[in-house]
């Protein structure tokens, strides 16, 4: 009998970064569940063509709330029976000085990009020690390290999701089950960004900026047999524009 097709769950799967990796993983063969809280954007990916051997079911959800964490892994239990790996990409990025910082906009990107990032992990790691065997990736970011005037509510949470996921990985180890995060740099993921600005970045050794195929191509490795004595890691994706300085 045919082994069954892994499971993804994708948060924040209906668009940009989370779409890519949620097509990504289709295309490799994967059942993906995408769940986003978007209502429009899930309907846009609901009404386009199917594309690869897998496929991508989405989901509406909020998965900063117990609820919405527990309706985007029990999907993929109910309809698939397993879960490999869960890609915690699902964030909000406010843009605001510090002084001038809204208590409830950065309650609510705590919310969404830490609370549930912990929320849909707990929820997902007693069904991935039961099968001896998945993946957590956490989406983080290099503002984790090496933040910017207007990001602190941003840069704050990713710091927090590097250090969730090495006590994630110390924790479910002894189960098989391996927890890594990805921070990335520059990535272009808006429709027409790169035709807007063709100019190349300075500051990025690699020469360009990121695209949501790059980001999509780790998380794939990161939940294969290859990466499995990884673990714990915070690998950073930015084209080498924190590993020092560039001079001309």
């Amino acid at each position: 009998m045919a082994e069954p097709s892994p499971v993804a769950v994708v948060t924040g799967g209906a668009s940009g970064i989370g779409l890519a990796i949620a097509c990504h993983l289709a295309g490799e063969g994967m059942e993906v569940i995408a769940v986003d809280r978007d209502g429009e954007a899930c309907a846009r990916v609901r009404a386009a063509p199917a594309e690869g051997p897998g496929r991508v079911q989405v989901v509406e959800g909020d998965i900063g709330t117990p609820e919405g964490a527990a309706l985007a892994i029990d999907t993929a239990i109910k309809a698939f029976g397993r879960l490999d790996l869960l890609c915690n990409n699902a964030a909000v990025h406010p843009r605001e000085l510090i002084e001038d910082h809204d208590l409830e906009t950065w309650r609510e990107t705590f919310r969404v990009n830490v609370d549930g990032t912990m929320l849909c992990s707990q929820r997902a790691l007693p069904h991935m020690k039961d099968q001896g065997r998945g993946a957590i990736v956490n989406i983080g970011s290099i503002s984790g390290t090496a933040p910017y005037a207007t990001g602190g509510a941003y840069a704050a949470s990713k710091a927090a999701i590097a250090i969730l996921t090495k006590v994630l990985a110390i924790e479910a180890a002894p189960y098989g089950v391996t927890v890594n995060c990805i921070a990335p740099g520059a990535i272009e993921h808006r429709p027409g960004a790169e035709a807007q600005d063709r100019s190349p970045p300075t500051h990025i050794p690699i020469g360009r900026r990121g695209t949501p195929a790059d980001v999509a191509h780790l998380v794939s490795y990161l939940a294969s047999e290859a990466a499995g004595y990884l673990t714990g890691a915070v690998i950073v994706l930015d084209g080498g524009a924190t590993a020092g300085r560039v001079r001309r």
